[in-house]
Formats: structure tokens, sequence, C-alpha cells
């Protein structure tokens, strides 16, 4: 059986959305193709663990996987979640009654099947939001920096348990809704917490970040002596 679920390669800070195409079929082997790295070709491993211990199986038949396209480097870990959804779909062991092709789901996976922490949630929430997906899986740890976009439903996961409840109607995720007024609020109270001296490396930009606030100091004195 061939089932396409919806992941997204971040390459600088544009995303870009990638087709898994899952196909499982008589016989025994597992083929990840479409240019992946030496963390998505480990996926096997942590993907097995976390459907075992989830009380799923890992299809002990022939499964082919593609990362299309093929012809982008595919780099990282957080291909886990989509990888296993892809899995369950095509090896039957989920009654879906969500679309998989509304959401882009994204999530490195442990062994015990919590969902980790990954980068570049912004620009993936961007791109879904640019080409119509309905919403986003991504973990609980990055839902605030992918509510940023608007007319998009983010969900955030801590489980990969949760997910599949939710796309087969079992369970309910909520959409996050940010209150932008009280974060700024936040922001504001605890500004003095924040400073350069933290920042390791990345010279030159807190270099010009610098000048620039230089020269709207200069500015902003020479409006008031006006």
């Amino acid at each position: 059986m061939l089932i396409k679920v919806f992941g997204s390669a971040v390459f600088g800070i544009e995303a870009t959305t990638i087709t898994v195409e899952v196909h499982i079929d008589g016989g025994v082997g597992y083929h990840l193709v479409g240019l992946p790295d030496n963390a998505i070709k480990e996926s096997s491993y942590r993907i097995a663990a976390a459907l075992k211990n989830n009380s799923y199986k890992f299809p002990g038949r022939k499964i082919t996987i593609n990362l299309a396209p093929a012809n982008l480097r595919k780099e990282g870990s957080a291909y886990d979640l989509v990888i296993a959804i892809g899995i369950l779909a095509a090896s039957n062991q989920m009654s879906l009654q969500e679309e998989l092709s509304d959401y882009i789901i994204m999530g490195e996976l442990s062994l015990d099947g919590t969902v980790q922490c990954i980068n570049g949630a912004l620009p993936i929430a961007i791109k879904a939001k640019e080409e119509g997906y309905k919403g986003i899986i991504i973990p609980k740890e990055n839902e605030k920096e992918a509510a940023i976009v608007e007319g998009l439903e983010v969900y955030g996961v801590s489980n990969i348990k949760e997910v599949i409840d939710f796309l087969e109607g079992k369970g309910e995720l909520v959409p996050v809704e940010l209150d932008f007024a009280k974060m700024f609020s936040e922001e504001s109270e605890h500004h003095l917490e924040i400073d350069f001296k933290d920042v390791k490396g990345q010279e030159s930009i807190k270099r010009a970040m610098e000048i620039a606030a230089a020269v709207l100091i200069l500015i902003l004195n020479e409006n008031e002596h006006r």
C-alpha cells in the first residue's frame, strides 16, 4: 500500500515542502531514498522502538520510503514523526479520520515516543500557510514559534500517540492561540535578563546591531534638541 504524508525541509530561512512516500509490499527490507543524511537513515531504529513502546508494530515487510523531491538533500532527525505516521498508515495500523494531505508533520522521536524539539518551525509554518495546508503538527516546544503565522492551525504535541489519536479522531488537539499583548508585556518585564555578552560568536551581526542602536540613539537625541 502506498501512502503520502508531508514534511518540510529548511534551507537557511526558507522551507521546502517534502512529500514522504511510504510503500509497503511483500518481502523483507527497509529502503530509504531521496538524499537522506545519516540522521534520517538512522530513523528506522528510533521509529521501531517508539512504535513498540506505544503498542504498535514496525512492519516486518518490504518498506520503501522516498523523500521527494529526490534531488534535494534532507538533513536532521526531524523527519522521524512524519515517517512513523506514514509507516503506520501504509501498514493499516491506523483508521484515518483526518486527511493526511491537510497537514505538515515534523518532529524527532525518542525511543519512548516522546516528540522532541526541532529547528525551523517558523519557516515551516510560513511555507505551509503559503501552500494552503490546513495546519501543522510539530513538537510542543515549537508551537509558539510557529503560531506567529496567522491563518494556520498549529498543533503542539508531546508524544506520537497524541498524533495518532488525533488523526484517527479518537483524541482532540487544540490549535495554539497566542496572546501577543501578554507576550510583549512579559518580554518588556524581563528585557534586562537578555544581554549580548551571553551570545557566543556572531560577532559581525552583533557589531551591526550595535552600530544600528548607536545611530538610533543619535537620531533620537537630535530630535529631542530640535
